[in-house]
This record gives structure tokens, C-alpha cells and sequence, in this order.
């Protein structure tokens, strides 16, 4: 069972974007019926997990895929705990809000 942290964490825009799932991505968009469609310009469902470990619009800011086992708590408790993970899935949010028009598949 999943509990609530007291202790306050200092995200930026970003990373909350990501942890959360809402914002520019496609899977966010198409299910609130702003998109016709939920993939991303390469094929696959445009999630933030797709941008952060295997889109190859976003390569240059990839990060390692977490083990199936880790991928309910992988945004909140392991992804964003890395320092340099935390940069580059910050990058590679701020490039997607730039380019949204990019990396939708409409």
C-alpha cells in the first residue's frame, strides 16, 4: 500500500511534468481528446517513460530503462533521485514543450 511523505520535495516544472504525466506528451493529450492520436512521431505510445528511455527524438538525454519490476515507482523514487538522470530528464522535457509539434503524430 502506498503511503504519503511528509517530507517536502523542491521540483521544478519539469520534473513534475514528467512524474505526473501530464504536459506536452501525447498520451497525456489524446486521452483528455486534445490529440487524435497517443503515439509519438516514431510509432510508439508517447508516455514519459518512451521520451526518458527509448524515443530516438530524445536521445541525447536518455536514460537507463528500469527493470519491469521498478516501473510503478521508477518516476518518484529512482529516476529522479540520480542526479544526472534528473538533468537529463529535465532537458529532454524542456525539448519537448519547444517541440511539440515535432514530436506529436497527427
Amino acid at each position: 500500500m502506498e503511503t504519503v511523505n511528509l517530507i517536502p520535495v523542491f521540483w521544478i516544472r519539469e520534473e513534475i511534468l514528467f512524474v505526473i504525466g501530464h504536459g506536452p506528451f501525447p498520451s497525456f493529450l489524446h486521452r483528455f481528446y486534445l490529440s487524435d492520436s497517443d503515439s509519438c512521431a516514431c510509432g510508439e505510445v508517447g508516455d514519459p517513460i518512451h521520451y526518458a528511455t527509448s524515443c530516438p527524438l530524445t536521445l541525447s538525454w536518455r536514460i537507463r530503462k528500469p527493470l519491469v519490476l521498478h516501473w510503478k515507482v521508477f518516476g518518484t523514487k529512482k529516476g529522479l533521485k540520480n542526479p544526472i538522470s534528473r538533468k537529463r530528464i529535465i532537458i529532454a522535457i524542456k525539448f519537448i514543450i519547444d517541440n511539440g509539434n515535432i514530436i506529436r503524430l497527427e
